[in-house]
Parts: structure tokens; sequence; C-alpha cells
């Protein structure tokens, strides 16, 4: 990749139009992450390069589309995002049952890109670095959708976008934590977790009695079934799946999805 400086950043950043905030943020006012913070982005990296020639592959979504995709902070289906998306480019991050537009991934790891363009040609992608560095690479690209590969090799914020036929894609966060992968576990009260099985502990200071959801099924909740009400709820879920927790009280649903790691003990604060 080309390295460009601040005044290039400033000049792409208003030829196309886009907000500035998230890619000038000073470095020492960055949020740092921890391994930890990335277990809930399992699904989205692994810790091997890929066995692939590098560059662009084309890929193909039937048989492989998501479960769903989650943008601006809201989730929703493929089939209603594909009746939405019109056009326009796209860049996602893909994991194994869904795509995303920001995750946080351990410092070495490798995720998949995929870049959606109808017309195909020639594309630029550029990378803001956590240094505040503005990096550029040429691809070709396939009409349609297309993967590449990112390698998460510094600490910190990656801000990737791409500009084919003019038009730019929407923009993507790889948080990039340090420390090393898998996380070690942390003490946590009480037993830990069953063969097989992560630990979650959800605990709130001021919601009590709340009920909780995994993948749509009621398992229990605070204050119920013999359990405590004192905000803390805790319990087993498989390890090594991707699932879906919810805990719903006081009128509102509160959820977290990501690959919870067998042996590892989890704690969601509400």
């Amino acid at each position: 990749m080309k390295p460009f400086g601040l005044k290039a950043l400033l000049l792409l950043t208003l030829a196309l139009g886009m907000p500035m905030a998230s890619s000038l943020d000073s470095p020492s006012d960055a949020v740092t992450y921890s391994s930890e913070d990335a277990s809930s982005f399992a699904e989205f990296f692994a810790m091997e390069p890929p066995a692939t020639s590098g560059g662009v592959e084309r890929y193909s979504t039937p048989g492989r589309e998501p479960s769903s995709v989650t943008f601006g902070g809201r989730s929703t289906s493929y089939s209603a995002y594909q009746s939405t998306r019109g056009g326009t480019n796209a860049l996602w991050i893909m994991g194994t049952s869904s795509w995303t537009q920001r995750v946080v991934a351990p410092l070495g790891s490798y995720l998949s890109l995929l870049a959606s363009s109808s017309g195909g040609g020639r594309a630029e992608f550029y990378e803001i670095r956590p240094d505040g560095r503005l990096l550029s690479s040429s691809y070709t690209l396939y009409p349609g959708h297309n993967r590449l590969v990112f390698h998460a090799d510094v600490v910190g914020r990656h801000v990737l976008l791409f500009v084919a036929d003019g038009q730019p894609s929407n923009v993507v966060i790889v948080d990039v934590a340090s420390g090393g992968w898998p996380p070690s576990p942390g003490p946590a009260p009480g037993p830990g977790p069953s063969p097989g099985y992560a630990r979650v502990i959800f605990s709130s200071t001021w919601l009590k009695g709340y009920s909780v959801f995994v993948d749509g099924s009621y398992v229990g909740g605070d204050g119920q079934g013999g359990d405590p009400l004192d905000g803390t709820f805790s319990l087993n879920v498989p390890g090594d799946r991707y699932q879906v927790l919810q805990i719903s009280g006081g009128g509102r649903t509160y959820s977290e999805r990501g690959t919870f790691l067998s042996g590892y003990t989890y704690k969601l604060s509400i």
C-alpha cells in the first residue's frame, strides 16, 4: 500500500463527502481494547492465514447468505437488506453466519472483507491506520461480490473503504485489540463452566427481575426459579457456537450476540 499524509486524507474525505470524526481522532484519544473484548466477535476472524492466492477472489452468495447483517448499530435479515440496498458499493466484514461493519479483533488475526460493486472494474481501497496515515491499494473487482483478506497487524482502529466507478463504499471499522488469543480466563464467583460450555454472568445495579433468553428460548432470570433477586444471573451456554443472548425487563430488551468460547467466563454488565 502507498502511504498518504494528513493533507491527502482531508482532501479525500472532503471529495467523498464523508464524515471525518472517526478517521481523525488523535491516537492518544483512541479507546484501547483487550483480547477479551474480541470474544463476542470470534466468528469474524481467524488466527491462521487463509489458503488463498491473495488479492481479490470472486464470491458467490447463493447458498452462503448470512443469517443477518449489522450496520449502524442495527441488525436485520439479509433479505431485508437486499431489498433496500440498490446498486451502491458496499463493504462488509464476513463472519461464519453474519456480516457486520465493525468488529474488535485480536492482534495478528485475519478477516474476510466482502466488497460489492455492481459494475466491477478498477477500485481504490483506502485504509486509515491507527497512527493517522492513509494507505491506498488498487484492485480490479469482479461485478458483484468480491472477497479480500485484511490482516490485523497493528493495535488500534483501522478504518477501511473503497471507491469504484467514482462512488465510495461505506466505511468498516476494525478495532485491533492488544493481548494474545484466546484470552486468559479471569476469576469469577461461583463454579466455572462445565466442559464444552462457557459461563455467562449478567449483572446490573439498576435492573432486577429480568428474564434471560438464549436463541429465543427462556432459560431463567434474576429472582426466578430460586435465583436471588439481586440483579445478577449466571448460566452455562454451549461453547464455540454463535448465539444470541437476550434479557428482558422493565419494558426493554437487551441483546448480546457472539461466539462464546468453551471454558471461559464472560461478565456482561447491563
